[in-house]
């Protein structure tokens, strides 16, 4: 399928949209951009600014590929939906402009209220890089805007006339009279700024492109055309495939009366923490593809998104309910403390959820086919590997399908362990390090901090279980304090061998005072601070580097803190590691890793 990007005439995109002639396939979810976007969208064109492309599918009239639907505000000229083009990707600003061109008889989504958009002349021409050149108005405060005469008396061009120059032509020569008749004085300004300065909205407004893609005709029966419409998807945002792909498979499943939308519905309702994390939207996260990627796993299929558009719809509903069960249990796993959990106290700090769906199928065939502790000792070795290798940071479809097929093989034909443990090699060799990981969009990162909940880590100050806590990613040697002893602030102070997690109240106490100071501070370590920092992977050399960090600006105690902190980094980047060997089932022995 050949991609050939074009440009279109804003205006007759939006007469051919009004008209019926372009469409959405009725997997779209709704408009729902507020009146404050129309106004920027607006803003953006009156500007000349790019405003983003859209992605159009060449469509027979009488067989569309989808089920088409009109955008909201738009009247078709057909007895019936018979679309020319289906919208793919453009539908809010479309939609927007629709709705702020031809000011259909329609509330925005979440009011009740129908809106008029408007161009200030008097601002326009005084300042026109000024944001409020675009009003809108509901029908509660137009009060009769909606008049010419009232427009006129405001000096307000309505935006419905911007669409065709007959009508904006027609509504500038009432304009004229009635500034002649009404407001004589102002004839001579009308005549020379306000004619130059509408003249050029108008032709902004008339001669504005909008890039687009369109897609050739496919056929309904093709049996692949989904596929290569989703490569194209796949070319042409890769940011957005994995939304694409969901709705594309609701709208080839809805040929099968199956619901994808009442599918997901449904999961959220027996499924609390799928719920949660996914705030009951499929596309947060993109929670509703890693559960469609689950399902794949399970019919041992390969997740990537052309075969997840072309899941067999038959049994599908079993096996999405299976699968989003699945997704459940994987949540409740991550989320546990206890030895079989992941520690991931929030789902801000999940290391890659690329990893969810593999470890949704394999629990599911652990607890299906009543395998044991080895099996699932296995499974969270894997996991940690996998984020400590940074295994999922690419390839995320294929990497899933092999790890799955590699336990499958592994589990029930007799197949040698996973590749992926030949791989954690590289966490036993004396090279590996985690000193590079400095923020959160990090997976080591995360995952390090997720060490810290299961190792059972607790606030400073209270000793309270940090998960329960509002939560502060805490420098243990404040970043203000080794900036005043000559290390300035950077990777090497925020790395995460550096960081933990402690209550934003001890945080606040702590700030910038040298670590030997806070350590014996009644009011930050309500308990030994030894037995504390144990918990924070901090103790021995750590402990004692920490001690160490006096307050000293002199050439000699710079010099010293330096060294205690560089002490500090290796004794605690150590300890760190030792953990991470040992939740990935790997040590550097004689031989090699073990």
């Amino acid at each position: 399928m050949e991609i050939i990007p074009d440009k279109r005439k804003l205006v007759g995109l939006v007469e051919q949209a009004f008209d019926g002639k372009i469409c959405l396939p009725d997997f779209q979810r709704d408009f729902v951009w507020p009146p404050d976007q129309i106004a920027d969208l607006l803003r953006s064109i009156l500007r000349g600014y790019f405003v983003g492309s859209l992605l159009l599918l060449r469509s027979d009239r009488d067989k569309p590929p989808f089920s088409p639907t009109l955008l909201r505000g738009a009247k078709s000229i057909y007895t019936e939906v018979k679309p020319e083009l289906l919208l793919l990707d453009g539908q809010q600003r479309l939609t927007s402009l629709i709705y702020a061109f031809t000011a259909p008889d329609l509330p925005l989504r979440g009011t009740k209220l129908r809106r008029w958009f408007f161009i200030d002349l008097d601002l326009l021409t005084r300042d026109p890089d000024n944001d409020d050149i675009v009003i809108e108005r509901s029908k509660r405060d137009i009060g009769d805007l909606h008049t010419p005469a009232a427009q006129f008396q405001h000096h307000l061009i309505p935006c419905t006339v911007l669409l065709r120059p007959a009508d904006f032509y027609k509504w500038r020569d009432a304009f004229e009279d009635w500034i002649r008749a009404n407001q004589p004085d102002k004839e001579a300004i009308f005549r020379s700024e306000w004619r130059q300065s509408w003249q050029k909205i108008v032709d902004r407004v008339q001669n504005f492109e909008v890039p687009l893609v369109e897609l050739p005709r496919v056929a309904e029966d093709d049996p692949d055309a989904m596929g290569r419409v989703c490569a194209i998807f796949e070319k042409l945002n890769s940011t957005g495939v994995d939304l694409s792909v969901y709705d594309l498979l609701t709208a080839r499943l809805y040929r099968s009366k199956i619901a994808l939308h009442q599918l997901w519905e449904e999961a959220c309702e027996n499924n609390p923490l799928l719920a949660e994390w996914s705030g009951g939207k499929a596309d947060t996260n993109k929670f509703g593809v890693l559960v469609l990627r689950t399902l794949a796993l399970l019919r041992d299929l390969d997740p990537k998104p052309k075969m997840l558009i072309a899941l067999n719809p038959v049994g599908f509903e079993a096996d999405w309910r299976r699968a989003a069960r699945a997704m459940n249990r994987a949540l409740e796993i991550v989320t546990a403390l206890h030895d079989d959990g992941m520690g991931v106290f929030h789902r801000d700090w999940l290391p890659n959820y690329g990893l969810l769906p593999v470890l949704a199928a394999l629990r599911a065939e652990i607890e299906t086919k009543s395998l044991g502790e080895a099996e699932r000792r296995q499974v969270r070795q894997w996991y940690w590997c996998s984020v400590f290798l940074e295994r999922f940071s690419s390839a995320v479809e294929s990497k899933s399908r092999k790890d799955y097929s590699d336990f499958q093989r592994h589990w029930f034909s007799g197949g040698p362990i996973p590749s992926i443990f030949d791989e954690a090699r590289r966490i036993a060799s004396a090279e590996f390090s985690v000193r590079s990981a400095t923020t959160n969009a990090s997976g080591i990162y995360c995952a390090i901090f997720c060490l810290l909940a299961k190792q059972g880590a607790r606030d400073f100050q209270r000793g309270e279980h940090i998960e329960l806590q509002a939560l502060e990613d805490h420098h243990i040697f404040p970043k203000d304090y080794l900036k005043r002893h000559g290390i300035p602030t950077g990777d090497r102070t925020n790395t995460v061998v550096n960081r933990t997690l402690i209550a934003d109240q001890t945080n606040n106490k702590i700030r910038a005072k040298a670590p030997s100071d806070y350590l014996q501070s009644a009011d930050i370590f309500s308990s030994d601070p030894a037995a504390l920092l144990e918990k924070h992977f901090i103790s021995g050399h750590a402990l004692s580097a920490m001690r160490r960090g006096v307050e000293d600006r002199s050439d000699e105690g710079q010099v010293a803190v330096q060294s205690a902190y560089d002490q500090f980094l290796a004794a605690r980047e150590a300890a760190l590691i030792s953990a991470i060997r040992e939740v990935c089932g790997v040590s550097i022995a004689p031989g090699g890793v073990s």
